[in-house]
């Protein structure tokens, strides 16, 4: 598991260049790092920023009370670019708005919004090609190559899409406990973590701010109870909806370049999405957890 930590360089290595801060936010949260002298010397995360599901002056208050605070000894003034890399950030009007945004934390750096699909294919295939995939809390994918995303599938977010993805999987699962198609061992074990009424359940669901992460809540406890062999099910049957409506409409780049993928889902459940990959004559290539790791190894060796 990728750790997040105040990283101290000598002074001399604080002092001999300027800083780059670089972000990677999803649906659920954001990791942040300052670059300097090719090292990492802070990594931190905050919730995520989503410009579709939040309002302009909700991203200004994390800003200000989340991610101004960890900078301030480190000198903000000093950084000379920001790469943010978000989820919602895919329309210029989007890029924008958050451009503007983040120059509360420094109003002399350049500014490069883009979408989050942009900073998973860096964090997986750097400056080569190949086809990428975010496996989180939602899911998307694109065909990288020449340092941009040539080809996307459109989000259509978890009402309509999202295949694979924790929302995905969360979703199905919570509808089968409360359509009665649960096991009965497996309904005990739901019933344990979640004492409450089937009729509390549905309107705690509607009552969620935000129903996507509602629903990703729940592959928690698929991933406590993955070996069950209904839950196995689920997983598979996700994945194989996520290869049916996204990647297999990339019909000549997944026969000849390898699938990478970044997210919590891809990397808790790497051996099913592997197997499920197999099914489709698909390869699976790296698997991160966290494309901020990626995204390190990478400006870190652009300095």
């Amino acid at each position: 598991m990728f750790l997040y930590k105040k990283i101290m360089l000598p002074l001399q290595a604080q002092e001999a260049s300027k800083m780059k801060l670089i972000a990677d936010s999803g649906a659920t949260g954001t990791d942040w790092a300052l670059i300097k002298g090719g090292e990492a010397c802070l990594v931190f995360r905050t919730k995520g920023l989503n410009v579709n599901y939040l309002t302009e002056r909700e991203i200004e208050e994390s800003i200000r009370q989340e991610v101004l605070p960890p900078l301030l000894s480190h000198h903000p003034e000093n950084i000379e670019d920001i790469f943010f890399f978000g989820a919602g950030c895919s329309h210029p009007d989007k890029q924008r708005m958050m451009g503007g945004l983040l120059k509360a934390i420094s109003r002399n750096a350049r500014i490069f919004p883009d979408h989050d699909m942009l900073g998973a294919a860096i964090s997986l295939c750097g400056d080569g090609t190949g086809l990428v995939s975010i496996l989180g809390t939602g899911s998307n994918t694109c065909f990288y190559d020449e340092k941009t995303v040539k080809k996307n599938i459109l989000s259509l977010g978890y009402v309509f899409g999202d295949e694979g993805s924790g929302t995905y999987m969360g979703m199905h699962l919570l509808k089968n406990y409360l359509t009665g198609d649960f096991p009965a061992d497996l309904e005990q074990l739901f019933q344990d973590k979640y004492p409450k009424q089937k009729y509390e359940l549905v309107s705690e669901m509607y009552a969620a701010p935000k129903m996507g992460a509602y629903f990703s809540s729940y592959s928690y406890f698929i991933a406590e109870n993955r070996r069950h062999e209904y839950i196995q099910t689920l997983i598979k049957d996700a994945f194989r909806a996520y290869f049916r409506r996204q990647v297999l409409q990339f019909r000549d780049e997944y026969k000849r370049y390898p699938l990478g993928a970044v997210g919590s889902i891809a990397y808790l459940f790497e051996d099913e999405l592997r197997t499920v990959a197999a099914e489709f004559g698909v390869t699976i290539g790296s698997v991160l957890r966290n494309p901020i790791e990626g995204l390190i190894k990478y400006y870190c060796q652009h300095e």
